[in-house]
């Protein structure tokens, strides 16, 4: 019933407007892109991460777990006497470095392979893998391993070839003894794996007769929950004692306020795409009266003039939507490294080498590029309906096209939305690390924006008038009153411009206020002079822990007062992946000045009783305050700590726990080091200290010395490593928005085609009407900076301060990022005016002749 109609009308319609055409279904598809790209790699990062869970896992009914320490291998014994275990396995796995590759580790798998069949198999390449168990050259070593096909084709390895990995006692060599299938647990890990047997694993990375986990198959007799059961009443709370599906829970809470940013900073590019898709329906409304009038003069009814512009709309987002997935596609892949990275060096270390588009992904980039297109046209396709016959039929008509357009209930929305904002961000996260309430506050800013920009832009008209007269004569005064000509329709433009600038400044504030924060903490709480780590530039997820021993060897250099040995152990404490802090009492007191928030500072008696310092983040996450206990799982049992202290600390998102390193290594039976803190008697020889130390133990320990500058500098570029990909997503909402104002500009020239010729026949130059139309998409540039910078405003104050803390528990006070403001704001103005330079080119080559003649 349609299809006539849309060949016949809105397809030629299309045809004739070739270029806002194909503008239009740039925005759909790479809005359509960016949301399908974004939510296939958190998909499948995610992926990745329960991946290693699982296949290492195998055919595991039960794993049992301790501290990232391990535990004592005895306990192997105590599994297996538990009613209802029928076969259990120990094994413990370590993350390394690979020499000579920076940011590169391999997963090694320490297994005994006379019990480990029963849950996983091993494909060889070259040789009969099942026969390694009699393998006494295998057994008996402490540096051969079986490789992934992968892994050995990255690195050009065959059997029998040396590599070197980082250890807690530096680098070491190993040797290929056969290469493996990438099949069964070999997935994990993107395919880097290697296995070992279990003892030679435990001598070769310093981790004597010590495991990290059990996997147990249960007696079907007696049923899986009821070993599980069994086990926890055996093994009693130190233990994680769960079914393999159910690991690694607290990493997924931890990464999904992360990927819920960069999920908003894709909507919002959609967003964008949408706005050009109501823009071209929009103008075609305006142009197309009297067509719409003839039509409704035939018999027309007005739900069939609003089906035609709706399925006009649902046209372009379908097309769009169609060019858009395979781009999606390609930024997935494009994209997956860096999102990988990220979530590597701030919460897990994940290896997610393929990005695979689900079902899921296209359903969600179909729905929202078809939907949301349809969605856009709902009111031009309304107003399009309205039109009555006789008055669609007046040669002027289109010039009085937005008169009768309403704005009472258009402000009274965008009040509204505006009103809501802030009694949503009182409301608490309804999921740990999912603070829905910011988010909605942040979306009715930009909402409430959208509504009130065709008011706004009435009001700035009375601003531009007088400069515009100044610096472009009498065509900046013309083109400031074109401006609000049509203020519904130019506000599309304006809002998609407003938003992508009020992204940049809400992430700028965030962002800068969050590192201002971090630099006064290191300055007070973290003062020394050089700093010294193993594998990554910074301690936390990617570091190689380091023998104790290597400090002693630091404390005799020349220019040396003091070493500070810290352990970063992340650790579930309360439900959290947090980090447990030891460090020596004696030395941090004597050098630091944290912030206390509750309490004071420790005395050397209560650091020695087990009293604790916690973050203000894990402090406000579990109403933890001075006084209160807490129960920590450690290799030596379930030990209770008194908060003796809440302090500001910004090492983890999720929490840390400052405890004495005396207490710390008695509990967790742990003295591996982190990172080395030097204080130096002479400041002034840092440079002297850190060649000596780089000469002496450099290569061998793959060794990171920094200043307390140069980390000050690591932490910002980590931070703004986080938000590489949501400023790749501000840049595609500007880039759209920037379309929009060309689409614009071009139809206001066919609209305003006989304005301009009797222009040019009273004596006005072409480079009048140049100026005309640039001084127009500048003051929509400028428009779109200056209102984007106080909805940025807004939207980062709630981003830093509801939902930042609702996400990491964190209160810093807000800054404002003058630098950015300025910037958006100069940079909406000059490319929206680059953007104009096309359209107003088309206008000042128009005919004069014909252009009177036109309509």
């Amino acid at each position: 019933m349609y299809l006539p109609l849309l060949r016949l009308i809105s397809f030629r319609h299309f045809l004739q407007a070739p270029l806002r055409t194909a503008l239009t279904l740039m925005g759909v598809a790479v809005g359509v892109a960016t949301m399908v790209g974004v939510t296939s790699i958190n998909r499948s990062v995610m992926d990745a991460f329960r991946s290693t869970v699982d296949t290492i896992a195998g055919k595991a009914d039960i794993t049992v777990a301790g501290a990232r320490v391990g535990f004592d291998e005895a306990v192997l014994e105590q599994v297996r006497a538990v009613p209802g275990v029928a076969h259990a396995s120990g094994g413990i796995t370590f993350i390394a470095p690979v020499q000579g590759s920076p940011g590169e580790a391999l997963y090694v798998m320490g297994v005994d392979l006379l019990d480990d069949g029963h849950f996983r198999t091993y494909e060889g390449v070259d040789r009969d893998i099942g026969v390694l168990s009699d393998d006494l050259e295998f057994l008996n070593s402490t540096d051969r391993m079986l490789v992934s096909e992968r892994f050995a084709r990255e690195h050009g390895l065959k059997v029998g070839d040396r590599f070197g990995l980082m250890t807690s006692s530096g680098a070491q060599d190993f040797f290929v003894h056969a290469l493996i299938r990438e099949s069964g647990p070999v997935k994990a890990f993107g395919g880097s794996v290697a296995v070992m047997d279990v003892a030679s694993a435990q001598v070769a990375f310093g981790r004597d007769r010590v495991l990290d986990r059990i996997d147990v198959a249960a007696d079907p007799k007696v049923g899986v929950e009821a070993t599980l059961q069994n086990l926890k009443q055996a093994l009693g709370p130190a233990f994680e004692v769960e079914r393999p599906s159910r690991r690694g829970g607290s990493v997924e809470t931890m990464v999904r306020s992360f990927q819920m940013g960069l999920n908003l900073g894709s909507g919002v590019a959609l967003l964008v795409g949408v706005f050009l898709v109501y823009n071209t329906i929009s103008i075609g409304v305006v142009q197309r009266r009297r067509e719409i009038g003839t039509l409704r003069a035939l018999g027309a009814s007005r739900l069939r003039i609003r089906a035609l512009f709706t399925l006009e709309a649902v046209g372009l987002g379908a097309l769009g939507t169609v060019l858009g997935l395979p781009l999606g596609v390609l930024i997935g892949r494009g994209a997956i490294g860096v999102v990988s990275d990220s979530i590597s060096s701030l919460y897990v270390k994940v290896n997610a080498r393929d990005v695979t588009v689900t079902a899921l992904e296209l359903g969600l980039g179909i729905g929202l590029g078809v939907l949301g297109s349809g969605f856009a046209a709902l009111w031009p396709a309304l107003r399009a309906s309205r039109v009555a016959p006789v008055e669609a039929l007046r040669r002027d008509a289109a010039a009085g096209a937005e008169a009768g357009v309403s704005r009472v209930g258009t402000v009274a929305m965008g009040l509204l939305c505006l009103g809501l904002v802030y009694p949503l961000t009182l409301l608490p996260a309804p999921v740990e690390n999912l603070p829905v309430g910011g988010y909605l506050s942040v979306f009715l800013v930009m909402m409430g924006t959208t509504l009130l920009a065709p008011t706004l832009l009435r009001g700035l008209w009375y601003v531009y008038r007088r400069p515009g007269e100044w610096l472009l004569g009498i065509s900046g005064r013309l083109a400031a009153d074109n401006f609000a000509r049509a203020p519904v329709r130019t506000a599309v433009p304006v809002s998609a411009l407003a938003i992508g600038v009020a992204l940049a400044v809400c992430i700028a504030g965030f962002v800068g206020s969050f590192q201002r924060s971090t630099h006064k903490w290191i300055n007070q709480s973290v003062p020394a002079d050089l700093f010294i780590t193993s594998s990554a530039r910074m301690a936390g997820v990617q570091n190689q822990p380091m023998k104790p021993a290597l400090g002693d060897a630091f404390e005799k250099l020349p220019g040396v007062a003091q070493v500070e040995r810290v352990r970063m152990l992340p650790h579930d404490v309360l439900g959290l992946r947090v980090y447990i802090l030891s460090l020596v009492p004696e030395i941090y007191e004597q050098r630091a000045q944290p912030i206390i928030l509750e309490g004071r500072m420790l005395t050397p008696e209560e650091w020695s009783a087990g009293r604790i310092i916690v973050s203000e983040n894990l402090s406000r996450r579990r109403d933890l305050h001075v006084g209160d206990t807490l129960e920590i799982s450690t290799p030596t049992g379930q030990r209770t700590y008194t908060v003796g202290a809440v302090s500001v600390d910004y090492t983890s998102d999720q929490g840390t726990v400052v405890m004495s390193r005396e207490v710390y290594m008695a509990h967790f039976q742990d003295d591996q080091v982190d990172v080395f803190e030097l204080y130096l008697s002479d400041p002034a020889r840092v440079e002297e200290v850190r060649q000596a130390i780089t000469e002496a133990h450099g290569r061998q320990y793959d060794l990171y010395v920094l200043t307390n500058g140069e980390l000050r500098q690591e932490v910002t570029s980590l931070i703004d490593d986080a938000f590489t990909v949501t400023y790749a997503m501000e840049a595609v909402a500007v880039l759209l928005a920037l379309l929009g104002v060309i689409n614009t500009l071009l139809a206001a020239v066919l609209d305003r085609t006989r304005e301009i010729g009797l222009l040019r026949a009273v004596g006005a130059a072409r480079a009048h009407v140049l100026r005309l139309f640039v001084g127009e998409a500048a003051f929509i540039g400028l428009s779109g900076g200056l209102i984007g910078v106080a909805a940025g405003t807004v939207m980062g104050l709630i981003v830093t301060i509801t939902v930042g803390e609702q996400s990491t528990g964190w209160r810093f006070p807000y800054v404002f990022p003058t630098g950015v403001a300025l910037q958006m704001s100069a940079a909406a103005t000059l490319c929206a005016a680059v953007a104009g330079l096309y359209p107003a080119r088309r206008a000042a080559s128009l005919d004069v002749i014909e252009a009177l003649a036109y309509e």
